[in-house]
């Protein structure tokens, strides 16, 4: 689970990455929050739990947020949503969990879901991903042109054990 010095880093880690000179003037904070299906439910459930309470204890610009919420099942099925930090608090944003647990276990790519980042999560100011690691790099140049010029700066992993600002 998330210990206290995790969720230190994390809200230190989107605070800095809000802070990046041209991300964020104020306004509607629009975020996302990738969802690794690999990670057991419990375990998703209460991170989510604990970040969206975090962030919204954080700072004022926290009360009120676009959250996409991305769902990574596998490279083939990837949900994308609207959502709300009060629908994580609350426990209910991974309600089709269940539903998708047979393709939990499919191989994944980092190249494939930060490929759809770039496509359609651009203009999100922070992006959290949420995984326990157990995806693959098929082609780091790949990984690279996608994390180019925007979302390196706007890309915060969170793995059971560490917070970084780079993928494993």
């Amino acid at each position: 689970m998330l210990t206290d010095i995790q969720l230190m880093k994390i809200k230190n880690g989107v605070m800095r990455i809000l802070h990046v000179p041209g991300n964020y003037n104020g306004g509607i904070l629009e975020m996302a929050i990738v969802a690794d299906y690999h990670m057991p439910y419990e375990e998703l459930n209460e991170i989510s739990k604990k970040i969206a309470n975090g962030l919204k204890h954080q700072n004022e610009t926290f009360r009120n947020v676009r959250l996409n919420l991305i769902k990574w099942v596998s490279d083939d099925r990837i949900i994308k949503e609207l959502s709300s930090l009060p629908k994580l608090q609350m426990g209910s944003a991974y309600e089709d969990y269940a539903e998708n647990a047979q393709q939990n276990m499919t191989e994944k790519t980092l190249d494939e879901l930060l490929r759809q980042l770039k496509l359609f999560y651009a203009r999100s100011k922070v992006i959290i991903v949420l995984t326990d690691g157990s995806y693959l790099v098929e082609d780091e140049s790949k990984v690279t042109e996608y994390l180019n010029p925007f979302l390196k700066r706007k890309i915060l992993f969170v793995y059971p054990d560490e917070v970084t600002m780079k993928f494993r």
